[in-house]
């Protein structure tokens, strides 16, 4: 499949170009020849949960269906967690899993890690469930690398929060090398990705049990995915969004789907800092929406494009996240695994 090439990337050219450290480079995979600068490394934590991996088997791409924005067939894997009484206290740790699900839509198998909280299928219920975007320059690695998942162990410890999973999908050459639509990223995520983790896991297969964020890169994808598609979602994030794709039309870009769209109820989040290079387009975006009566959550903070400013906001985000998740497990529906 052949997508038009990504302004995004000629957007960073410009940076290096004019003396800009770019924080984003694109994925070295095969058809794209762009170039960028390299964000600085991510430094792990030492103080990591343990990391349980659970063997997925892969399936062949030999026999791929043509691309479609329908929902297509993925393949039949039944993870069996054991049902038992919730503990008064679950004092358990949550475990990191790690897999692979076919995207007909990319052509290929796509990897994910999956977060599993604290006593994940004790009690027999389902869980929300967060999807999480990274950026141009990362891997389906980059929110665990930045501690996602052990901020959200403290919180969901601590009672802050309610007990919830985290998928973080690879988005691969087709997140940097599509806009929009059903034959992009967007139906990866909506028809091949989401389907997956529902069929395959305790989480709740309904709007209301369902949250999408991103950053950068992947914070113009929640946008995109979210605005195009309110009802699939109760909240939407985006994190520094790179509101850079001029090959998205007014059908796709959120700067135009944001506005003219319905929403509905959907809830918004939107953040940066006040240094950040891709601001301009992003507080536009705020701008508009406030002009058209479009409920969101505006935050400007310090800091720039980097790492270490979503780090540090991590605990702001999840708990936006999970504020509409109630913490009584009982108000959940059973987990019917098939």
């Amino acid at each position: 499949m052949n997508f038009p090439g990504n302004v995004f990337s000629w957007a960073i050219l410009t940076f290096v170009l004019i003396g800009c450290a770019s924080p984003e480079n694109v994925e070295s995979e095969p058809a794209p020849t762009l170039a960028a600068t390299a964000i600085p490394p991510i430094v792990e934590s030492t103080d990591k949960l343990p990391t349980k991996t659970i063997s997925i088997p892969t399936v062949p791409t030999t026999n791929s269906p043509s691309p479609t924005s329908t929902s297509t067939p993925t393949p039949t894997l039944t993870p069996t967690p054991v049902l038992t009484p919730t503990p008064e206290s679950c004092k358990e740790d949550g475990q990191m899993a790690f897999g692979e699900f076919f995207s007909p839509i990319a052509g290929r198998n796509h990897a994910y890690r999956i977060y599993l909280p604290p006593c994940y299928a004790d009690d027999g219920k389902v869980y929300p469930a967060l999807y999480v975007l990274h950026g141009s320059a990362s891997t389906e690695s980059y929110w665990d690398d930045l501690g996602l998942d052990e901020t959200a162990e403290e919180l969901i410890h601590s009672g802050d929060v309610a007990p919830f999973v985290i998928v973080m999908p690879e988005g691969g050459w087709i997140s940097q090398n599509s806009s929009g639509g059903p034959n992009s990223f967007e139906g990866l995520v909506l028809n091949d990705l989401i389907p997956f983790i529902e069929r395959e896991y305790c989480v709740w297969p309904l709007r209301d049990g369902r949250a999408l964020g991103g950053v950068s890169r992947g914070g113009y994808w929640s946008l995109e995915i979210a605005f195009r598609n309110p009802s699939s979602f109760q909240s939407v994030g985006a994190h520094s969004a790179a509101l850079l794709d001029t090959f998205a039309g007014p059908d796709l870009n959120p700067q135009y789907t944001g506005i003219k769209n319905d929403l509905g109820d959907l809830r918004v989040y939107m953040d940066t800092g006040e240094s950040d290079w891709y601001i301009n387009q992003f507080q536009q975006l705020h701008n508009d929406m406030e002009v058209a009566g479009k409920p969101h959550t505006w935050i400007l903070n310090e800091g720039s494009h980097e790492d270490a400013y979503w780090a540090t906001h991590q605990v702001e985000y999840l708990e936006w996240y999970a504020e509409p998740w109630e913490k009584d497990r009982e108000t959940y529906p059973d987990c019917l695994l098939r």
